[in-house]
């Protein structure tokens, strides 16, 4: 098994100034949605700020902001086959918006194929080349799995939001995790070779796990620059929400002590006998972890479910931050049915931070009143039905 030849290392702080020239202004202006989830057919104009969607549960609120996270993330919010985004009883489904700074994107889901991604109706190499032209950031009940779930669910956070906003993470991302997979595949064909007495050479292993190395250390370096700078947003968010001197700390946790590139190809090798043994590799950036705590205590284990929410929407909060800093623009914000699990006064803190730092912002509430007097003067209001939008 033969390697492509490695590609130098970019900044972990690429120039972003051709990206904030071409997009000083994020937003959709126009959403459409054909068979998607239970919408057969929609075409529906966005406000420029506010745009609240209000109804019972299970009419499809949820489902109109997942097409807007679909074209931002190229995935779903809520599952992992893109199939399942399709209506019943139909074969593919299609989402497309026009942006507000003049660029058309689509995104198609067909049973047995790929997702496919467009741009001003020009098919994309892959979907991923999409993410970068509608950046933004979704709050919604899952999003809890952020404090408490497993580091895989963090690490998706990372991975999420660094390649919305860099597209050189973004590159090494895709190829660590090809490195990765090729990697794994020959552990596991080693072992169905041991078995018959054979062995396969260190040379191959070598060839990827040069590559694991490169992107790998990149990639470290990439999570602790951005978590570095979300701290401090994160941490004034968390102060200004809960209104108790509870200090939220977020930082890098590897679970290795790889420091750079040569130190992370280093351990692979020394580690490569015990990965033959497990059938996968045990170091690297893909098993590490972000530490997220309150009062120098893990939020996982000790926080109760009041701050573990309250730490979620800071940091989600700082997200959008953190964006309109590298951007030069925020990010279009989607807040699923979040305010109506607030008390009052964190409720409000969040409308006002809404007021604040967003610039577009797309809500869904049972009732539109949950989103405050001055949200409301200032947005169109849609009541959902059954996958039916109407004015409200």
């Amino acid at each position: 098994m033969s390697s492509e030849p490695s590609e130098p290392v970019v900044s972990p702080v690429p120039d972003v100034s051709n990206v904030v020239e071409r997009e000083r202004s994020f937003g959709i202006g126009r959403l459409c949605m054909f068979h998607f989830r239970n919408y057969r057919e929609l075409d529906l104009t966005l406000e420029p700020a506010f745009t609240i969607l209000a109804g019972p549960n299970a009419q499809g609120k949820t489902n109109f902001l997942e097409a807007i996270y679909l074209l931002s993330t190229t995935r779903l919010l809520r599952s992992h086959r893109d199939h399942e985004a399709i209506l019943a009883g139909e074969d593919k489904c299609r989402v497309s918006a026009d942006l507000l700074t003049g660029t058309e994107v689509a995104i198609t889901l067909e049973h047995g194929h790929r997702k496919k991604a467009w741009l001003n109706g020009q098919g994309l190499p892959r979907a991923a080349d999409l993410m970068g032209r509608l950046p933004s950031v979704a709050i919604t009940i899952q999003d809890l799995e952020i404090v408490r779930g497993e580091p895989a669910d963090r690490r998706l956070f990372l991975d999420l939001e660094l390649s919305g906003l860099y597209p050189g993470y973004l590159r090494h991302f895709s190829l660590y995790k090809r490195a990765l997979e090729q990697r794994n595949a020959l552990l596991r064909n080693a072992q169905e070779r041991a078995k018959s007495g054979f062995s396969v050479d260190a040379w191959a292993f070598e060839a990827w796990e040069e590559q694991l190395a490169e992107h790998g250390a990149a990639m470290r370096q990439f999570r602790r620059d951005y978590l570095g700078r979300l701290q401090e947003p994160a941490t004034s968010t968390h102060a200004f929400m809960s209104g108790v001197s509870e200090r939220l700390e977020v930082r890098y946790e590897p679970k290795d002590e790889a420091a750079d590139a040569l130190a992370l190809r280093l351990l692979l090798e020394e580690t490569r006998d015990r990965d033959l043994h497990r059938g996968s590799t045990s170091v690297g950036p893909h098993r590490d972890d972000v530490a997220i705590e309150i009062q120098g205590k893990e939020a996982r284990l000790f926080g109760s479910q009041g701050q573990q929410r309250t730490a979620v929407i800071a940091i989600k909060m700082a997200t959008l931050t953190l964006a309109r800093e590298i951007l030069g623009a925020p990010p279009v914000l989607l807040l699923d049915d979040i305010l109506s699990d607030l008390d009052p006064v964190r409720r409000a803190c969040l409308c006002e931070l809404v007021l604040d730092q967003a610039s577009q912002a797309v809500l869904t509430c049972t009732e539109a009143e949950a989103a405050g007097a001055t949200i409301l003067s200032r947005a169109k209001v849609y009541r959902v039905s059954a996958g039916i939008v109407s004015v409200g």
